[in-house]
């Protein structure tokens, strides 16, 4: 069974609850302030296969923080399974 999937219904005259179907994962993105720095950053992430690929999820997300993504700032959305080490640990690419 995959983390990302939906639950299973077992009673079929059952009401559907919708709390079932939403799932809050932690995860760690890069912060890119340079728009043309993201294609560069895109790809050493997905070589090293460290971005997180799902279906119908955009991986390049505008940031989260409105005072930052109001001036274009964009986000790398990285795996589950990556902790966020702070700037220090970004500065190495």
């Amino acid at each position: 069974m995959s983390l990302f999937r939906p639950p299973i219904v077992r009673s079929a005259g059952a009401l559907l609850d919708r709390a079932l179907f939403s799932k809050t994962i932690p995860t760690a993105a890069a912060r890119v302030t340079s728009l043309k720095d993201i294609h560069r950053y895109r790809t050493q992430f997905e070589k090293s296969e460290d971005i997180l690929k799902l279906e119908r999820l955009v991986n390049v997300r505008a940031d989260p923080d409105q005072a930052v993504a109001a001036q274009g700032v964009k986000c790398i959305l990285l795996k589950p399974e990556i902790k966020p080490e702070g700037r220090d640990g970004l500065d190495k690419l």
